[in-house]
């Protein structure tokens, strides 16, 4: 039977699609194969990058800008060399972080020198400090290297906002008063400083910050026992304030060991003052005790 289509019908020729032959015209069908970017190094090194800039404009944050930068090169490189094999799209992006990591880095180290330098002058204005002011409640050290040139015995210093005058020294084993009595561990310093107000406004002096030096150049303390109650005995208590123009007399009393010879005495008007330093001896009497 023939075709009117032109072909030769064969009833036991096999279809073309038959156990899988290809068909005419369409190939052979290969499977789609599709590559995933690998782009997050470069995102996180334009991250750290930005971040550790704005970190580096604040010096004290030079150590977080450094270590941001440094990681923002490292992953912006690694960024840029999977970009050139091909496994990352980004490479713009990689290579922008790095150089930002760079600017980073470099802010770090301004940041560093500042922060040094800013500490070594905040030391320097400390050390300053503590060499020209006295700690809160010390005792005043009147050494020589601290004391101005001593007046004689019976002159009147001035001291803000005091005028002191030494009217009286004697030496003594023992203090007493109505109170109390004080025996000396070796023998007492007793100084009797008439104390004028010459300020404004009431001002208390006490004394009791007062120093004393013998000829050794060795320091005394005031025995605070021993001077509050001879303080207490004359009627003036040692905190009460002086009225402007008002005179009062204070007893300062010292206890030093059998060979001292005391020499100079230290008194202070005002806090952080220079102070007064007067001498206590005319004659050899109360310098030479027996």
């Amino acid at each position: 039977m023939s075709n009117p289509y032109g072909q030769q019908y064969e009833p036991n020729r096999p279809h073309p699609s038959a156990h899988g032959a290809p068909l005419p015209g369409y190939g052979t069908m290969s499977p789609y194969h599709h590559q995933q970017m690998r782009n997050g190094l470069g995102i996180a090194a334009l991250v750290m990058g930005i971040i550790g800039v704005l970190t580096g404009v604040i010096p004290i944050l030079f150590f977080a800008s450094g270590t941001l930068g440094l990681l923002a090169v490292i992953f912006g490189f690694v960024g840029r060399a999977r970009a050139s094999r091909g496994t990352a799209s980004n490479g713009g992006l990689a290579l922008s972080g790095a150089i930002l990591g760079l600017i980073s880095m470099g802010l770090a180290t301004w940041g560093l020198v500042v922060t040094v330098s800013a500490v070594g002058d905040a030391a320097t204005q400390l050390d300053k400090a503590l060499a020209t002011a006295s700690p809160e409640g010390a005792d005043p050290s009147p050494t020589k290297s601290q004391a101005r040139k001593p007046i004689p015995l019976g002159a009147v210093a001035k001291e803000p906002p005091f005028s002191l005058k030494v009217v009286s020294v004697s030496r003594e084993q023992t203090v007493s008063s109505s109170i109390d009595s004080h025996k000396a561990q070796g023998f007492y310093v007793v100084v009797r400083v008439l104390v004028k107000n010459t300020s404004n406004s009431p001002a208390s002096f006490d004394g009791t910050n007062s120093g004393l030096l013998d000829s050794d150049s060795k320091q005394y303390n005031v025995d605070s026992g021993a001077t509050i109650s001879q303080n207490l005995e004359t009627g003036q208590g040692l905190y009460d304030e002086i009225n402007p123009g008002q005179k009062v007399t204070r007893v300062l009393v010292f206890d030093l060991p059998k060979k001292a010879k005391p020499v100079v005495i230290a008194m202070f008007g005002a806090e952080g003052s220079d102070g007064a330093f007067m001498y206590l001896v005319e004659n050899s009497e109360l310098a030479s005790p027996a």
